[in-house]
């Protein structure tokens, strides 16, 4: 006997498509918005300044790019499961404030890709900010970068309080936070690595 298709199962993944499609063109969109205000701005100081720097403007562009990608990836998230997707009017927002609670949930839940999105997703979403934070600062402590990447992530969970369809996890602030980490241990090992100087001390 042929098994029935699973008609549920295609429309979720197809509204899931829809919806990656949407959200990748609006991240690329604001981005290149971005980049060329970024652009104009770098070609203003240097009409001022007349002089360049290749390895300055990429320290200069670190933070802030990692920032704008942040915030592009949290305000259009890849779905994956989307955990938001009947939050709306009328509809009571849940929020965690229990260490782990989150993580463990995921873990348990049926559809692989949630754990994945959720704790993959908030550790990778922080890591380039926090390699940026000390090729950008190397004088920064491992500390001090630490808790401006919990603050960030901390800034972020709270304006989400104001969005309708996202929500405050305490657990995206540990995954977030955790993801700084590895991006400052992947600095260090770059630069104890390298050879040829590509992280060299900071320019003004």
């Amino acid at each position: 006997m042929t098994k029935p298709p699973n008609v549920g199962g295609f429309l979720l993944r197809l509204k899931e498509n829809e919806v990656v499609v949407d959200n990748l063109y609006n991240v690329l969109l604001l981005m290149m918005i971005f980049m060329v205000i970024w652009l104009i701005g770098r070609g203003i100081r240097f009409t001022w300044r007349k002089e360049f720097s290749f390895k300055r403007e990429i320290r200069t562009a670190a933070i802030p790019f990692g920032l704008m990608f942040i915030y592009l990836a949290t305000l259009f998230p890849f779905p994956f499961y989307n955990p938001y997707e009947f939050v709306g009017p009328g509809v009571e927002r849940q929020y965690n404030v229990i260490p782990f609670k989150s993580m463990f949930e995921s873990l348990d839940h049926f559809y692989y890709m949630v754990p994945l999105r959720n704790i993959g997703g908030n550790i990778l979403l922080f890591m380039p900010f926090g390699f940026a934070l000390l090729y950008r600062f190397p004088a920064f402590t491992f500390w001090r970068a630490l808790i401006i990447g919990f603050l960030v992530s901390l800034i972020i969970e709270l304006s989400q309080l104001k969005i309708g369809f996202r929500s405050f996890d305490v657990d995206d602030l540990i995954l977030n936070t955790f993801g700084t980490l590895i991006g400052m241990i992947l600095y260090k090992g770059a630069t104890k690595n390298d050879e040829k100087g590509n992280f060299p001390a900071h320019e003004s």
